[in-house]
């Protein structure tokens, strides 16, 4: 995509660059506290006896809490810089995780994981906002997508890690050393450019309507990943294949993210939605045929899902960026975030209640139908011209 803009001075270049660098160093520690419990808490929470829709809503009342924060964000923003945002976000993360280990009753357990949800809201909304502030003008899509990474990565360790490492080394190991990486990422957060604030300014419906097929999409693939990441290492295969399946769709995501952002910055936002949720329910559907085997059919299934999860992460951000434009980033950080972290919690816990009717294998099925569903009903939308990107007045 062609772009046509001044130069920034070498100071304002560097202080971007410094910036966008300590911002993903501390996305990396905080959201590898996140991705290293995402499949362990649900474990835990197994191993005390809960049931499939108790087990759900432990990654579900997470994604509520974060969700309920990102709603209250008009008023944190005015409370709190993006700066305090991220190191008491990466502090909420990483305080709670060692906490875990005193009891595996339901009632300790979805307390400690709310106060992890409202952590790791102020995390991506603040961070999600600051990448607006540190991308260089006319690389939105670049920045978005390095900014991904910086939160995938963790993935390949920390999800299918964790899982691995709970199994072979007990629980309490995993939550100390996630624990140290949440308040790890609180220390350097301290170094990210202060003085910046988020703002949360109203939308109008026309504005929303633009973004709906975009959200409506990345909701329904998020969903499959939340479900997946839950229920996965719960349905029947051996640790080590459920470990090799998630290892898959972690290394999917840090691809899909990568490749969105270079289509995008060239094509345009908004081209890889629907083929991204068509993938999406491929992979839940391989999931649903192969939880018994074969194995490699469950890793494909796995590295599917989170292909697309990664491809439509930084394509909505995108698209969402820029229908608001620079100048209402936090406002449009929010709105992506709770399509985010609803979808994920929406595909937890509502897999963890249909298991009840239907086992695993027909759960992961009817999720499959569901987002083949809504690629069909959002393709008219998200087949209109891409979005382009809107000049950034630094």
């Amino acid at each position: 995509m062609a772009t046509s803009e001044q130069t920034p001075p070498r100071d304002v270049s560097t202080a971007r660059t410094r910036g966008l660098a300590v911002l993903l160093a501390t996305t990396f520690l905080s959201l590898g506290n996140f991705a290293g419990l995402l499949a362990v808490v649900p474990l835990w929470a197994s191993a005390g006896g809960l049931g499939s829709a108790a087990v759900g809503s432990t990654t579900g009342i997470m994604m509520a809490a974060t969700v309920a924060t990102q709603l209250a964000a008009p008023w944190v923003f005015r409370l709190l810089s993006l700066r305090a945002m991220m190191i008491v976000g990466a502090a909420l993360l990483g305080g709670p995780a060692p906490l875990y280990m005193l009891s595996n009753d339901a009632a300790p357990i979805l307390l400690l994981t709310v106060v992890r949800g409202v952590g790791f809201a102020l995390v991506v909304v603040a961070g999600a906002t600051l990448i607006a502030d540190v991308a260089a003008p006319g690389k939105l899509a670049r920045a978005a997508s390095y900014y991904g990474v910086a939160g995938a990565l963790p993935n390949l360790i920390a999800l299918a890690g964790g899982v691995w490492a709970a199994d072979a080394w007990g629980f309490p190991v995993v939550f100390i050393v996630t624990g140290a990486a949440g308040l790890l990422g609180a220390v350097l957060a301290w170094m990210l450019p202060r003085g910046s604030h988020g703002a949360f300014q109203a939308v109008s419906g026309k504005d929303m309507r633009r973004v709906a097929p975009a959200l409506a999409l990345f909701l329904a693939t998020a969903a499959s990943f939340g479900a997946a990441s839950t229920f996965l290492p719960l349905s029947g295969p051996a640790t080590a294949v459920a470990a090799l399946a998630l290892l898959a769709a972690s290394a999917g995501i840090v691809l899909g993210r990568l490749g969105a952002g270079a289509v995008a910055d060239r094509m345009g936002s908004g081209r890889l939605l629907v083929p991204t949720a068509a993938a999406a329910a491929l992979g839940t559907l391989l999931v649903a045929a192969s939880l018994q085997g074969p194995a490699w059919a469950l890793v494909l299934g796995a590295g599917l899902i989170g292909t697309a999860f990664g491809a439509a992460q930084n394509d909505s951000f995108v698209v969402t960026m820029r229908v608001f434009g620079p100048a209402r980033s936090g406002t449009a950080s929010t709105i992506w975030n709770i399509g985010y972290d609803g979808g994920v919690g929406v595909g937890a816990f509502g897999l963890g209640w249909v298991i009840g009717q239907l086992g695993h294998a027909g759960a992961f099925t009817a999720l499959a139908g569901a987002i083949a569903v809504v690629a069909l009903a959002c393709l008219p939308g998200a087949l209109r011209r891409p979005v382009a990107e809107p000049a950034q007045p630094r």
